[in-house]
């Protein structure tokens, strides 16, 4: 077939391809939306795996040198790096909902009974005032009349209701869930098969220089990532820690709280600490005014210190970005993809600035050739 004759082919196909989904974009729209729920699955264990490779590839590095040093096979070391990767992630889940779950519920319970001591406060001050007493008498006499149990009957069945379709929902979720897991399993024992795989496919199917460029981008992003989890992962534990302590010193309540909502929000740059220092000094509000303003002064302390002497030291320029281009990063990816999208999106981000800085520079470099 002549060479332009088949362009003419291709540019048509293309353009009554583009006319028929922009003609029926909706149920474009609810066919895409069928088939990211039907491979929900698959993206959740290959984020999974994606995440836990990180340290499942530390563990594997350092099982291998003790293999080596004692002499011994390495053959079961990814085995056992990807059973201790699961251990350490249990371990951290559950260190985690030991020390929120108990404040949390001991600040809820804490809440409730200022609030009981403070209505009856609170109705004598509204009674000086001549609307205030109109309303309140009007909220007694509802409080005892018969609609309002009638409403209460009618409100907890469609509760019921709720509850048997939010049943139904959670069972839906753990099924995905399982399913992730098992194919999160799969692709860490497996990766070296699947990258294998990857590569034939891309060898055998696209032009040499974008197969070769696709694999520089993914071996550049898995280097970018592990280096932003790593470093991420020692800043966490290094500010969770010293936010532990310094409210320790001072006598501050909810120390340990306060330390892993630190710990766990600092992967999310810039809002991570904000919301962390808001629920801490919110939650001792109900304490004390004085102590929560004091937590809101420690806290900014602490964290003006692991910005300038901790963070450049143990992150550093893992990723190469600079405040302005990781901001923004966050900002995109907030907006995509919610909290998820904030963490991600910078390694990502780096990624794409890194590939765009070498293209630039070959660039520049065969222009002044």
């Amino acid at each position: 077939m002549d060479k332009s004759l088949k362009n003419i082919l291709i540019g048509t196909g293309f353009g009554v391809t583009l006319f028929f989904l922009l003609m029926n974009l909706s149920k474009v729209g609810l066919f895409l939306i069928a088939i990211v729920r039907l491979l929900q699955p698959i993206f959740i264990g290959a984020i999974m795996a994606f995440v836990l490779n990180v340290p499942m590839q530390h563990l594997q590095r350092l099982l291998q040198k003790l293999y080596k040093k004692y002499r011994k096979k390495d053959t079961d070391a990814k085995a056992v790096s990807f059973a201790l990767t699961l251990i350490l992630l249990l371990a951290v889940i559950v260190i985690t909902c030991m020390t929120i779950i108990p404040q949390v519920a001991s600040s809820l319970i804490s809440i409730g009974k200022l609030i009981q001591e403070h209505i009856p406060i609170w109705i004598s001050q509204l009674k000086q005032f001549p609307e205030a007493t109109a309303l309140l008498e009007y909220l007694e006499e509802t409080m005892m009349s018969e609609d309002l149990y009638s409403a209460i009957g009618s409100n907890v069945s469609s509760m019921l209701g709720s509850i048997v379709s939010g049943i139904g929902s959670f069972a839906d979720v753990l099924i995905n869930l399982l399913m992730a897991f098992v194919i999160m399993s799969y692709l860490l024992l497996d990766k070296d098969n699947v990258k294998r795989q990857f590569r034939k496919l891309f060898e055998a199917y696209l032009p040499p220089n974008v197969s070769e460029y696709l694999l520089h981008a993914g071996k550049l992003l898995c280097e970018i990532y592990a280096s932003f989890l790593s470093g991420q992962f020692l800043e966490a534990v290094i500010l969770g820690g010293l936010m532990w302590l310094a409210f320790t010193l001072f006598g501050l309540p909810y120390a340990g709280l306060v330390a892993v909502l630190t710990g766990l929000l600092s992967f999310i740059p810039y809002v991570g600490s904000f919301v962390s220092c808001a629920v801490g000094a919110f939650i001792i509000f109900m304490i004390s005014p004085v102590k929560a303003l004091i937590s809101i002064i420690v806290f900014q302390v602490v964290q003006f210190i692991e910005n300038q002497f901790i963070y450049p030291r143990v992150v550093g320029g893992a990723v190469g970005l600079s405040a302005l281009w990781t901001l923004i990063a966050v900002l995109i990816g907030g907006k995509l993809f919610g909290i998820i999208g904030m963490i991600f999106f910078i390694p990502l981000a780096a990624t794409a600035y890194t590939l765009l800085g070498q293209a630039a520079n070959k660039r520049l470099g065969n222009i002044n050739k």
